[in-house]
């Protein structure tokens, strides 16, 4: 038996390619029902609305500037802006205004709001 071929009673070593057990990030890829924390829903919600505020002046304030110097006029720019504001308030109100809506309380009370948005389906 030559030198090179000598039998251990060692164990061979293993080739690791990557690190055995449980990954750093094996709760991303879970399958269990846990949502979000409510912190993290609340910082989601608030980003959302301020982003309509933001978009909905910008995109009817830039549609009223386009129309503005298309037709040679000053006021259509404001008018979108203000339009734009409405809409954005408008929409906020419907998606997550209404979500805290009483349910109905007695024969003359009216039935209070669904809420129909991402949270509550």
């Amino acid at each position: 038996m030559s030198p090179r071929r000598r039998k251990t009673d060692a164990p061979q070593p293993r080739l690791v390619t990557r690190r055995e057990g449980v990954a750093p990030d094996a709760h991303r890829w879970s399958t269990e029902t846990e949502g979000p924390s409510p912190t993290a829903q609340a910082d989601a919600l608030g980003a959302t609305v301020l982003a309509y505020l933001i978009t909905g002046p910008l995109l009817f304030g830039g549609i009223g500037w386009l129309l503005d110097r298309w037709l040679g006029t000053t006021l259509i720019v404001a008018a979108g802006a203000v339009v734009g504001m409405g809409l954005s308030l408008y929409v906020i109100w419907l998606r997550y205004g209404t979500s805290q809506a009483p349910t109905s309380g007695g024969d003359t009370a009216l039935p209070g709001a669904k809420p129909h948005n991402e949270e509550n389906p």
